[in-house]
């Protein structure tokens, strides 16, 4: 990794970290604790969406017992699902020391950012297809049922949308810090999107079409519109956390990747 990755790769993790903290002290059970090691997002609610911990020092070894504690066994002393986002190689230290506290690798994603002068998307949308930003609790709890139905008829998608609806109650539109986004079609909600904003980047999320409607366009299109209203932003910095299988898609709308991102989960230990 070469410094400007390096530094790319910090300011990625730093606006995940903003999303996971904005809902401390907005929404009702959601805490945040934060150290100059780790932080830790429980939302109040058994779902490993929005339970996260990050890592913040640069190795974890079975001598940091502390971190552990308030990271993993937090979660799973209270039977909660969690997920541990960490930016270090699967070859550290670290990633071993994950292992005998017992979490199993769930996913790998690719860190990417690109400079927003240098995208130019094209603004074309499907047919009948237009993205508003949130403005009711009604839709708020829309982008929920969206976002929900990639985990099907789970008790993850229960909890997602439980999450919504808790956070519908919420004054979220026109915020500055997080903008959420319904793709509806011939009216109906059909796909979603976030951004994210800190004073060095803008961050894109939750992009997610209903199964009925993929191979339509729909992601696609909410990913150009949520490029242009980044534009409209101060932070000329984008980023986001692709899927393997999306990477090519997003370094041809001009991201580079910064580094991986481990995803460990400790579900097998609380169900």
């Amino acid at each position: 990794m070469n410094t400007a990755q390096g530094q790319s790769a910090r300011l990625i993790r730093d606006n995940f970290i903003a999303k996971a903290a904005y809902f401390a002290g907005r929404a009702e059970g959601y805490t945040l604790k934060q150290t100059s090691e780790y932080i830790r997002a429980d939302c109040g609610l058994p779902s490993d969406t929005f339970n996260v911990a990050v890592l913040l020092q640069p190795r974890l070894s079975a001598e940091n017992e502390a971190i552990l504690e308030e990271t993993v066994h937090y979660f799973t002393d209270k039977k909660y699902p969690m997920a541990l986002w960490s930016w270090e190689s699967k070859d550290s230290v670290t990633f071993e020391t994950l292992r005998q506290a017992g979490l199993k690798e769930a996913e790998t994603n690719i860190a990417m950012y690109a400079d927003l002068d240098a995208l130019h998307p094209i603004t074309e949308c499907p047919a009948e297809f237009r993205v508003k930003e949130i403005a009711s609790p009604a839709e708020a709890e829309q982008f929920g049922d969206v976002l929900a139905s990639l985990f099907g008829e789970s008790e993850e998608g229960a909890n997602v949308k439980a999450f919504y609806r808790k956070i519908s109650r919420l004054p979220l539109w026109g915020a500055s810090l997080m903008k959420l986004y319904i793709g509806l079609y011939r009216g109906r909600p059909v796909s979603t999107g976030t951004l994210v904003f800190t004073d060095d980047s803008v961050g894109i999320y939750d992009i997610a079409t209903l199964s009925d409607f993929r191979g339509q366009g729909f992601g696609s299109a909410m990913f150009r519109f949520l490029i242009g209203e980044a534009k409209k932003g101060k932070p000329r910095l984008c980023v986001l956390q692709a899927s393997p299988d999306g990477i090519g898609i997003y370094k041809r709308a001009g991201f580079e990747p910064a580094c991986e991102v481990t995803v460990y989960e400790n579900r097998h230990l609380v169900e």
